[in-house]
Parts: structure tokens; sequence; C-alpha cells
């Protein structure tokens, strides 16, 4: 690797010609000419996407391995750098204002908010924020086209439209990790879950979660401990007490009405249940 030599801080006058445009969009591949890019600094932010190859990128005190997909933040103060590009190496750069979060994103639930548009002076520091799936990076990538066109582009309402669209590439990344993050935290036993609390109103067999499943008794055991923290039982007791609580608070029913309701025995042994469990004021109402 060459030797690390830090640049002069890029200034935003040096890239943004119109201090009211969005973002503007910088393309680096693998080239002799390009192979390193020494550590700096800059007066905007960078919000970096690798479209194809591997390249290394360095900040702070680490290097990072990127591949096609990742993508990644730098706010002004924070020194990086990018070496060892792998043939066919391409990554985009989104140069943008993060002090300047376009308007339509203030009127949204937007998940990566703090990190782009972060509050206060203070940098923070270069971290991954996730990874576009391949079966979405087409999108990303005609949009940062779409991006770079209108750039140049001499058509009335240029700045609202390049906006417009560096919002909807903001998008597809939340998009593509809040996939990722909803898959990768999907429960193993939530078809299970689901199938319980549909018929807590009559009797459930570990026989009928397997049937549901498809699973052995001993597999479900495993699965309920590592998921949930207990055994398919206790959380069928569990969920059993949880709704005959709710239904408790109400003041509505009797404690007959909700044993029947929960799947147990009668109203004795609900009210045991609940105070052998803490519940306070369990004794049975006069029945009508």
């Amino acid at each position: 690797m060459p030797a690390i030599r830090h640049l002069e801080k890029l200034r935003s006058d040096a890239y943004f010609k119109d201090d009211a445009l969005a973002c503007i969009i910088r393309e680096m591949r693998e080239a002799p000419s390009n192979a390193f890019v020494a550590m700096h600094d800059h007066e905007f932010s960078e919000l970096v996407i690798v479209a194809s190859g591997k390249i290394s990128h360095i900040h702070a005190d680490k290097t990072d391995r990127l591949s096609k997909g990742d993508f990644f933040v730098i706010h002004p103060g924070e020194q990086h750098g990018y070496a060892e590009p792998a043939p066919n190496t391409v990554v985009f750069n989104v140069l943008y204002h993060c002090r300047k979060p376009p308007a339509a994103l203030m009127l949204a639930n937007f998940p990566l908010t703090g990190e782009l548009f972060p509050e206060g002076l203070a940098p923070v520091r270069a971290k991954t924020l996730g990874r576009v799936p391949a079966k979405n990076l087409p999108a990303v990538i005609q949009l940062i086209n779409m991006i770079r066109r209108e750039e140049h582009s001499e058509q009335p309402m240029r700045r609202a439209v390049c906006e417009s669209l560096f919002v909807s590439l903001l998008m597809q990344l939340v998009r593509s990790t809040q996939s990722a993050r909803s898959s990768a935290q999907v429960c193993p036993v939530q078809k299970e879950i689901d199938f319980i609390a549909g018929n807590l109103n009559r009797k459930i067999t570990l026989a009928d979660l397997c049937a549901v499943s498809g699973k052995s008794a001993s597999t479900l055991h495993r699965e309920f401990k590592k998921a949930v923290g207990k055994s398919p039982g206790d959380c069928i007791i569990d969920m059993r007490t949880a709704k005959a609580k709710s239904l408790k608070e109400t003041g509505t029913l009797t404690l007959g009405e909700i044993a029947s309701r929960t799947g147990f025995c009668g109203a004795s042994h609900l009210s045991k249940t609940l105070a052998s469990r803490g519940y306070r004021d369990c004794a049975p109402p006069e029945e009508v």
C-alpha cells in the first residue's frame, strides 16, 4: 500500500457550484491513476455506495474491506481514504450538505435520518450503514445516474428534481436495510406463537404445534428455549395469562367468561393462576 499522506480539506465551493443542490454524484473507478485515494476530509458529507468490485476504506484507526452493495456515510471533520481496489471496482460518492436535509425527509419517519443528517457539530465516526441486496442495486444505480444527468441539466426545476431523486435514493437504501433486518429478525417459532395466540380459547397440545410447524417435539422444545427462553407449555400458559389479565382489566367479564375465552378450566383455575403470578384483586366476581 502506498504511504498514507493527508490531502488538503476538500472545500464545498470546489464541488457545489449551486449551494441549493441536494447532492452531487462523483464516481471512482479502479485504474492505475486512481488505485489509491490519500487520507482527506471535507466540508460536506459523503454517502459512499460500492456499485461493483471491492475496495478498502481507511478511517480512524481501522480499515474495512467493502464489497458490492455496501454503503456508508462520512461527515465533515472525518479523515478517510481508499486503497487496494479490485479490478472493475466502481464506487459512487454522493456529496451533500448534512445540515440541509431535504424537506421531504422532515415529513417521513426515516430510520437513517440520524446517521445521514446528525444534529450538532461533532463528527460521526464513519461506519458501514448496510448493504444493498443484488436485486435492489440496479434501482439504486439508476437513481444515481438520473441525479448525475440532472446535475448537468438546464431544465426548469432542476433543484427540485435533484432533491426528489436524492430522497428516492435514500428511501431505496432504507428499504434495503429494513428488509434485511426484518429477514434477520424473523422468530423461528413465530408460526407456532401465532397459532397459540389464535387458539387460546381451546386446549392446545404439543402435537398440535408439531402438526402446525412440521417439527418434532424435541426440535420445538429446543427452538422455543432459544427464541423465547421457555418451553412451549410455559409459553402457552404465559400467553393465556396475559390475555386473561387484559380481559380482566376491562371489568366487563366475569372470571368464568374470561376463563372460557382463554382456555382455563374455570374461574377457580384462572383465579389461582393469576394469584400465583402476582396479579392482585383476582377473586372471582359474583357470577351472573
